[in-house]
């Protein structure tokens, strides 16, 4: 079966599941404060655990202290074709939860729309990819390239502990 050959109870299951795990990534404060003050090890944690709960094996790769990135590997049924990099973002920027008509860490449906600090960047995708890959592993889905899923770390104030911390000490 592949993705695209989902049955309606699987479809609903899929956007159920991403409505939710996008509401709980914003329950988790992942604020970067820049100047390397940020601590994205609980939403790290969290994605690690839905991952590990289908059988994707991650790690966690601190860069400096709360400075956390998720890295995880699926293999591909052909493993010979190039493979594609999946990533996103955990860390957000901060809030003034003053100017928010609702609380920013919340995560509540409000008119039809998830809320709160991450909600559109990037939040979103984020639970968008974990739901996806998490039903690839429930109905058997095999990709047909090797999927490196990352999660940086930093990306709001410069990467220096994301992306440009990998790339220079786990590339």
């Amino acid at each position: 079966m592949t993705p695209m050959q989902l049955t309606d109870a699987e479809r609903e299951e899929l956007q159920s599941e991403a409505i939710s795990i996008c509401q709980d990534l914003i329950r988790i404060p992942s604020v970067n404060f820049g100047d390397g003050k940020g601590d994205e090890k609980a939403v790290a944690e969290y994605i690690a655990a839905l991952l590990t709960e289908v059988g994707i094996d991650s790690t966690i790769y601190e860069s400096a202290p709360g400075r956390c990135n998720v890295i995880a590997r699926i293999k591909g049924s052909n493993p010979a074709r190039p493979g594609l990099v999946v990533h996103g973002h955990i860390d957000v920027v901060p809030v003034n939860a003053d100017d928010w008509s609702v609380d920013p860490f919340g995560g509540i449906i409000k008119d039809g729309f998830i809320w709160g600090r991450g909600a559109v960047d990037m939040k979103d995708m984020d639970a968008m990819i974990l739901a996806s890959v998490r039903m690839w592993q429930r109905i058997g889905y095999k990709p047909p390239r090797n999927i490196l899923l990352v999660f940086f770390a930093d990306e709001e104030a410069g990467s220096n502990y994301g992306s440009r911390w990998l790339v220079k000490h786990r590339p």
